[in-house]
């Protein structure tokens, strides 16, 4: 468990480090490209999920690209990386994590979601079911 929340929070450490890179992808490339270093890096479409899934740093993770709902065609509205968990604190330990490295993203109503870049892009972390639900909105996402 312990190994687990640390390699969580290196990820989420390391995406917050450029909020448009995701495993060295740069993200404000265009959809296309998006998809096709996603699939050179190793991950695959899983038809049952509707997402990519592979290993980011030893652990499986399932990716969902929203390009539809967006500002400028072409670009990635949000990036929803799911983390399989089934430990029953994990949820509060990511959250837990998530609160010393953001604030809260201005005009937020309760949830949890953070500022993570100046441009805008947010984090909201929620509970789903495989696990921890990391969504990173774009300033391109159009809600």
């Amino acid at each position: 468990m312990k190994k687990f929340i640390v390699a969580l929070a290196a990820m989420v450490m390391t995406l917050s480090a450029s909020a448009f890179e995701f495993d060295g992808i740069n993200l404000n490339a265009s959809v296309n490209k998006i998809s096709n270093e996603i699939a050179k890096r190793g991950y695959t479409y899983d038809e049952a999920s509707d997402a990519f899934t592979g290993m980011c740093r030893g652990n499986q993770i399932f990716l969902t690209l929203n390009w539809k709902n967006v500002k400028e065609t072409g670009k990635l509205g949000q990036l929803i990386v799911e983390v399989p968990m089934s430990e029953e604190n994990a949820y509060s330990v990511v959250v837990k994590i998530l609160n010393v490295l953001y604030h809260p993203a201005k005009g937020s109503k309760g949830g949890n979601v953070y500022a993570v870049d100046e441009d805008g892009t947010t984090l909201e972390v929620s509970l789903g079911k495989r696990g921890i639900h990391l969504v990173y909105n774009t300033p391109f996402y159009k809600k």
